[in-house]
Formats: structure tokens, sequence, C-alpha cells
């Protein structure tokens, strides 16, 4: 598996590191990653974008594939290090009004006032 996670604020937030390129190839495993957090009651998602530069449509629909699953369970998902070009694509997308997004893991992690 491409991502790497664990676990931050007493095991309360999971962070995902994505990997350079998050599209077809790798998108489910995304998927099954916030699937499975969800299934473990784990609901606030951190996703961290640091080393990511290119997102298409299936890595956007993982990331929206179970907002409304931990949003309804009193969590999130939030990004972090969003670099300028996957930002564009989430303005393009309007999904940055449905994501909020930090500069760093540990802010991104820290507004979840845990």
């Amino acid at each position: 598996m491409v991502f790497r996670t664990w676990e931050e604020s007493d095991e309360k937030v999971v962070v995902i590191e994505c990997p350079a390129r998050v599209d077809l190839s790798v998108a489910k495993d995304l998927r099954e990653i916030i699937k499975a957090s969800a299934e473990q009651g784990k609901y606030l998602l951190v996703v961290d974008m640091d080393k990511m530069v290119f997102m298409d449509s299936t890595g956007l629909g993982a990331l929206v594939s179970r907002i409304a699953v931990t949003r309804s369970n009193n969590g999130d998902v939030r990004l972090a290090c969003v670099k300028e070009p996957i930002l564009k694509l989430l303005e393009l997308t309007h999904l940055d009004k449905i994501f909020q997004h930090f500069e760093s893991v540990q802010a991104a992690v820290d507004s979840f006032e845990c």
C-alpha cells in the first residue's frame, strides 16, 4: 500500500499520508483506508497531501466517499499541506467549500480540539 497512516491526539485522529499521485491506481486504497477508519469508530481524519502533486477524479471520489459518514458521527475529513495544483482542482470542483484545509498536519489535527 502506498499510503501511510498513524494516529494522533491520543488515537482520536487518523492521519493518512498520501503519495505523490492519487489516481485510479491508488484511489481504491484511499477509499478503503477511510472506510476502515469509520468502521473502527475513527471519524476524525486528516489527509496529509504534502507529497501529492497530482490527483484525478477517482482520488477526489475517494476523499468524498465517506465524508457524510464522518460528519454524521461528529467527525470530519480535513486536508493538510495542500499544494497549489491540488488546491486549484479543489476550487474548480468547489470541494474547497466542503473540505477545510490547513498548512500543516499538526494544525489540522489541532483543529479537531480533541
